[in-house]
């Protein structure tokens, strides 16, 4: 979340709704100030990215996992494409709304800890 609101603060976009699964995240951003939405998205997988890559112990309760150490190169943390849709309408609006908050419940997630909305 916070290199999200970094990206925000540096392209100027307002966030209108999110919602954070385990292997994938839902968007809906307005046009950024600067740039495009898929520099928008450039962005904010690049700087999550290297965090994640950084990071060396493990938040409160997340399971270490015995891994043994390799020199083949780090795999892609995120997948190179997504998918965008224009919002035309204040109905479309309200059903992609509807529809990325209601993805966690339907993958029965048990906390909405990573829901948000405007």
């Amino acid at each position: 979340m916070n290199e999200l609101g970094r990206v925000r603060d540096a392209t100027g976009f307002r966030l209108i709704g999110y919602a954070v699964m385990p292997e994938h995240v839902h968007l809906l951003i307005s046009e950024p100030r600067e740039g495009t939405p898929s520099k928008v998205l450039h962005k904010l997988k690049l700087g999550v990215a290297r965090k994640l890559r950084k990071r060396k112990r493990a938040s409160a309760g997340q399971l270490r996992l015995p891994f043994a150490p390799s020199r083949e190169p780090l795999r892609a943390f995120w997948q190179a494409r997504f998918y965008d849709f224009n919002v035309y309408s204040r109905g479309k609006k309200r059903e992609k709304l509807n529809y990325m908050h209601a993805n966690p419940v339907k993958r029965a997630c048990e906390s909405s800890e990573g829901l948000g909305v405007e």
